[in-house]
């Protein structure tokens, strides 16, 4: 069955405008960096350049088809745009206002002339594109994989559309010179295709936008609100893996245990909000003293643990004292006044044998700790004795 142009400019209106609509609703009061807003108007954009395109085929008036064709590289504009909040990156200037620019000037000066305006205009969209395209492979994130996939196809085939027609518009075709004609089967292909494009390019960037809110949430309710670092679920999981490895290893995994002390005459004198920036604080001390392959996490209250893999108990108590020290340095600013604190830690390693229960092992790190508090604080203790305060040089 022959389909005419005015019924595949309108399934494409239809779409577009569908789609816009749909994705303006689902991103609806959610953070802009998201860009599901820009995404959704680029879309209504589509929708009403395809509608001036409607309109030529019916009352011919030259300037429709040079409004529906700005529409169209602003449109591009909106999504680029969109990819950008949500890459949080920057396109300049040109590269976003450079194609419409041209589009305008092209279509404006050849508006008479289809068989060089189709083509211009053409192969300016095609690179629009091919830039949406090189924006979504230069995106990264992992937990992105399946809409990153989908977008990059449908913004691959879409450029591949446009150099299609330019293909056979320079080969000696008549496509889209006039739009009231009947169309031939390879040039409903291409409208067929552009469909199929905006519906996975679409699909693509909402998907992206799910899966990294379920990244982050997942992130967030793995880490403490307070400190940003792994909360004791989160520091659980690491250890009983870390663990599980040093077992089948045979390597030693130490574990230190800090406390804060006194903190609660800091809530009582300062209060808690003081309380707070003071557990931020010591926590982003303990971080700062730790390797890349060591844990932090906050267990509970004041109490920090410290996971160290591949390390002996002599080098656990070495780094503990050192941890030690830099938080007996700090000095945290609150309300013209400055509030110093200490930690008490107990330190305890093993070469985990078979099925370790996790806990046990934090149990004795915890008894440690309280023996150096029972010791006078702002000390060290090992499990299986007591390791003296030595201070350790800045």
């Amino acid at each position: 069955m022959p389909i005419d142009m005015p019924t595949l400019l309108l399934a494409i209106v239809v779409v577009a405008f569908s789609m816009g609509s749909a994705v303006l609703v689902s991103g609806w009061r959610l953070p802009t960096r998201d860009g599901l807003a820009l995404w959704g108007l680029g879309l209504l954009l589509v929708a009403a350049g395809f509608v001036l395109f409607g309109l030529y085929s019916w009352v011919h008036q030259p300037w429709l088809l040079w409004l529906g064709n700005v529409l169209l590289a602003l449109s591009f504009v909106l999504i680029l745009l969109a990819l950008d909040s949500f890459h949080q990156r920057r396109y300049s200037v040109w590269c976003l206002a450079g194609p419409v620019w041209l589009v305008a000037g092209l279509s404006w000066v050849f508006l008479e002339q289809p068989r060089l305006r189709v083509p211009s205009v053409n192969a300016v969209l095609m690179v629009q594109w091919m830039m949406v395209a090189s924006s979504t492979l230069r995106c990264h994130n992992t937990s992105l994989d399946r809409g990153r996939w989908l977008l990059l196809g449908g913004a691959t085939l879409m450029a591949l559309v446009y150099l299609v027609r330019l293909y056979c518009l320079w080969g000696g075709c008549e496509w889209g010179l006039e739009l009231h004609r009947q169309p031939e089967l390879p040039q409903v292909l291409t409208y067929l295709a552009c469909l199929v494009g905006l519906v996975f390019v679409t699909l693509g960037y909402v998907l992206m936008t799910r899966e990294q809110a379920e990244a982050e949430f997942r992130q967030h309710a793995r880490l403490d609100a307070l400190t940003g670092v792994p909360n004791r679920s989160a520091f659980l999981d690491t250890f009983q893996h870390v663990l599980a490895q040093a077992a089948r290893g045979h390597w030693p995994v130490s574990l230190l245990m800090a406390d804060i002390d006194k903190f609660k005459a800091v809530n009582d004198t300062y209060g808690h909000l003081a309380g707070d920036a003071v557990l931020k604080a010591v926590a982003q001390r303990l971080q700062a003293g730790l390797r890349a392959q060591d844990t932090l996490g906050r267990y509970g209250g004041e109490e920090f643990l410290v996971l160290l893999p591949d390390t002996p108990m002599t080098g656990a108590a070495t780094l503990a004292q050192h941890l030690r020290y830099t938080v007996e340095q700090l000095a945290v600013p609150w309300e013209g006044q400055t509030i110093r604190v200490t930690i008490s830690i107990g330190v305890y390693g093993c070469i985990p044998q078979g099925v370790q229960d996790a806990q046990a092992l934090i149990d004795r790190a915890d008894q440690a700790m309280y023996a150096a508090k029972r010791g006078g604080r702002n000390r060290v203790e090992m499990a299986d004795g007591l390791l003296p305060v030595q201070p350790v040089p800045t």
